[in-house]
């Protein structure tokens, strides 16, 4: 099976853009190729997600009728004699070839299905409609034609149940020899017989819909509900126990709502030492009564979890169990591409669809999936709870031999950790650490002298595959060991994984590091009794760095098709070379929104003519601050309702709004805005955007000062009044003093030539218009809203800081380059627009 890509990077969908997809993903059904499509973000949330379904249901079942024409030719050599004979046999069932062009004319939205044929009168629709409980069983054909066509199309649903998990109506009443069923007459009269059963390796293949966040996962299945497929196709989502389960959880008994719930969906044991069905929780014994009849036909993690709640069922259990014969499977992306979580989920993505959103990430992601940090802390924890669980007098006698071995090995490790520290102690500490990095070879030499390498990793994958199975599956045979404790030994085995399976393929794509970090004293202790308590012991941690995602999405090839969507894939040279995977087919199209509802400029100088240099060096200066605060406060000026701006770090977040305090431009704003500052964790996170939404649409407004690569610029959905302007102050590159940056930039110049990398400054300058691009489009959301974008940097009046803008963004931004002043008083300002539109916006009502 080769790989095919097909790649496409737009913000919004189009009928063209439609079809091409559609053809590419048709064809790589028909031909049994691997297609991987990068597709824009709009494409899959209203429109082109049903017809995905539908091409790729019409196309399996083209494939099918094939296959079974092989089969049959193969067993009946004599077949080969009959003219035409293999062609009837896998002519496809449908009355009328419908082909993609004018298969995609049909309507999606609304009551009419797309499979309503208008020939057929409407008591005929209406026994078809009542037939579909399979999506398979939903074609425009009604061909009462006796014989071979009939009982193709219960062969293929047949096929479609039993790949499904189910047991088909049709498996007694099929034939299975050709002696048994006569096919309809040929041209010249003969009697001929029907082909074998469906080969059992052939079967509907399951959606699995990843995006980052379950309020991102939440607008899909709302568009999900508009189409005519919700009903007929059945949908599931995970996530993780601390969002789906609704048990009370005790912090003072349980480390983990994970460690409370393997403890209490055990069977138990009474008093009279009799075995008990049921378990310790009763939502989990229930879990059952929560599935597809009980919950509406598109629901979301709200609703699922309120539903479990209303009828004490388990949300978390119920959906895992629905996901068998769900025919789409919602989930954070992270579910599908980390291999622990699917293992751990139960997601086999073998010849499957994988359709991966707000994808421009998946780079980091499939980094950040490979890339493990533990310290020495974590080991000396798990040693003594394995020491607990060889001590007890009634341990399991099975767990020891596995428990023994583990317990062995990590003892080895926190010898490695001891031995390592002089390593770390010569090292200067910058900020509050210091780092020690070996090449991945000098590394493994150092664990094999600790016998803890790759002559012991075989041993160490199996015992730590028995605990850890052992541990989900009966935890009572393992009292004392804790979530984190699975988790870590979990960890040390993918990490021995990565390094030494497949003959070492993937260890040259790792750099260990040896971490040292070290919280000082608070210097405002006021006795000297606090300020020694408040000395903490230094912390050594080991991390191992991913430098290739390549070695994490190679395990998403064995799926069938794998859509990468997202409106900022651009610049897009790095996917090539990042994912190892060839992308020979792309396309960029135009933004659906219409060239009069959208404003987009750069911003060049301050007032008085200084240039606005938004460097790192150049943002530290005092009259370019104050240039920054001076651009902010004309567009509040002129803009109704939600303003948001982007900064490249909350360092310089502080900076700016501290001298704006100094020089009064923060009371202006204030004047202006109701002005807020995007939090750095995440509870504290909910109530800012709270407070941001219902100031919107106050007398006022409000103003959001928020960080590229944050919580507002990944994902967040400002629709209409929340974000009329979007300001983007300087390019966001990635921080170089940061040491997986800084590693990352070593590998690329490394193995550029050899494997074909972007070079170190082509890679920073790709991550950071992909930061750029992510931010600029949280100000237009669907194709009524408008809004204008001020990109303040000198640097962007140049070609070369423009070529890497989003494809929609360069055309919106032309030459609309201003001076401050101009961007005030010229015919083209950002005032007139907001004018305009705001008049527009009053006439509509």
């Amino acid at each position: 099976m080769r790989c095919e890509v097909a790649r496409v990077a737009t913000s919004q969908t189009t009928p063209d853009l439609d079809k091409g997809l559609f053809g590419i993903a048709l064809d790589a059904v028909r031909t049994d190729r691997l297609p991987i499509t990068a597709i824009g973000h709009g494409i899959l949330q209203a429109k082109s997600l049903p017809k995905i379904i539908a091409l790729l249901k019409h196309a399996m079942e083209d494939r099918i009728s094939e296959l079974l024409a092989q089969e049959l030719v193969r067993q009946n050599s004599e077949l080969k004699q009959v003219s035409g004979a293999a062609n009837y046999v896998s002519t496809p069932v449908r009355d009328k070839s419908v082909t993609p062009e004018k298969y995609l004319n049909k309507p999606v939205f609304g009551h009419k299905s797309i499979y309503d044929d208008a020939s057929q009168n409407p008591k005929e629709a209406s026994n078809r409609a009542s037939k579909r409980q399979d999506c398979l069983d939903t074609s425009t054909e009604e061909n009462n034609e006796a014989g071979l066509v009939k009982i193709h199309k219960k062969r293929r649903l047949a096929a479609s149940e039993r790949g499904m998990g189910c047991e088909s109506m049709y498996d007694s009443q099929l034939p299975t020899s050709l002696d048994e069923t006569e096919l309809p007459s040929t041209p010249d009269k003969k009697k001929q017989t029907t082909q074998p059963d469906t080969p059992q390796n052939v079967r509907v293949p399951t959606i699995y819909y990843g995006a980052r966040t379950h309020k991102q996962l939440q607008q899909v299945i709302k568009e999900f509900a508009r189409t005519d497929y919700c009903g007929q196709l059945q949908m599931t989502i995970l996530s993780s126990r601390d969002y789906s389960c609704v048990r009370e959880y005790d912090k003072k008994t349980w480390s983990s709502r994970n460690d409370m719930c393997r403890a209490c969906i055990k069977p138990y044991t009474t008093k009279s030492m009799e075995q008990r069905a049921d378990s310790n929780c009763k939502y989990y014994d229930n879990r059952a009564s929560l599935n597809h009849q009980t919950l509406p036909p598109a629901f979301d993690l709200d609703e699922l979890v309120a539903k479990g709640e209303e009828i004490r069922a388990c949300p978390y259990y119920a959906a895992r169990g629905m996901a068998a014969s769900a025919h789409i499977v919602f989930c954070p992306y992270n579910y599908l591409i980390e291999p622990s979580i699917r293992s751990s989920m139960q997601i086999d993505l073998s010849d499957n669809i994988v359709i991966i959103d707000e994808a421009h990430n998946i780079e980091d992601i499939c980094r950040d999936a490979a890339t493990f940090t533990f310290t020495r802390d974590n080991i000396q924890a798990s040693i003594k709870e394995l020491e607990l669980v060889c001590g007890y007098r009634f341990a399991n006698q099975d767990s020891l031999r596995y428990v023994e071995y583990l317990l062995k090995a990590l003892k080895g490790w926190d010898d490695w950790f001891v031995n390592q520290t002089p390593l770390i102690n010569q090292k200067a500490i910058t900020g509050n650490e210091a780092t020690f990095t070996w090449a991945a070879e000098n590394f493994v030499q150092t664990l094999n002298n600790h016998n803890i390498g790759q002559q012991q990793y075989k041993n160490f994958h199996e015992n730590a595959e028995l605990f850890c199975k052992r541990l989900r599956e009966d935890p009572r045979t393992l009292l004392g060991v804790t979530q984190a404790t699975a988790t870590l030994i979990e960890s040390i085995d993918t990490v021995l994984g990565y390094l030494f399976r497949c003959e070492g393929k993937y260890m040259d794509d790792f750099t260990p590091a040896l971490v040292r970090t070290v919280t000082g004293p608070d210097s405002f202790s006021w006795r000297q009794s606090q300020f020694n308590k408040s000395i903490e012991k230094e912390t050594l941690s080991l991390r191992l760095l991913c430098m290739n995602p390549a070695v994490v999405f190679e395990s998403l090839k064995v799926s069938r098709c794998i859509i990468l969507a997202s409106g900022t894939l651009t610049p897009l040279i790095s996917l090539h070379s990042e994912l190892g995977t060839d992308f020979p087919l792309q396309v960029s199209p135009n933004h659906v929104i219409p060239p009069d509802r959208v404003w987009i400029g750069s911003l060049s100088t301050c007032p008085g003519g200084v240039r606005l240099e938004c460097s790192a060096r150049g943002a530290g200066e005092a009259r370019v601050q104050d240039g920054v605060g001076a651009a902010l406060r004309s567009v509040c000026r002129v803009t109704p309702h939600g303003v948001l701006c982007f900064l490249p770090s909350y360092t310089l977040m502080n900076k700016l709004v501290n001298r704006w305090k100094e020089t009064g431009l923060w009371d202006e704003l204030n004047e202006l805005k109701h002005v807020l500052m995007e939090a750095r964790n995440a509870r504290d996170h909910s109530d800012v955007m709270e407070e941001y939404y219902s100031s919107v649409c106050g007398v006022r407004g409000a103003l959001l000062l928020a960080v590229y690569r944050g919580k507002v610029s990944e994902g967040m959905d400002f629709r209409d009044h929340q974000a009329r302007a979007v300001v983007t102050v300087g390019v966001p590159y990635p921080n170089t003093y940061d040491m997986a940056v800084k590693e990352k930039m070593k590998y690329n110049d490394r193995y550029s030539a050899q494997r074909h990398l972007l070079s170190s400054s082509e890679w920073l300058l790709v991550q950071a218009y992909r930061a750029l691009n992510q931010a600029v489009g949280r100000c237009v959301r669907h194709r009524a809203d408008w809004g204008g974008v001020l990109l303040i940097d000198a640097r962007f009046s140049s070609p070369y800081y423009t070529q890497h803008l989003s494809k929609w963004v360069r055309n919106f931004l032309g030459n609309n380059h201003h001076t401050f002043e101009s961007l005030e008083n010229s015919s083209n300002s950002l005032e007139s627009f907001m004018q305009t539109m705001t008049l527009r916006d009053s006439e509509d009502v």
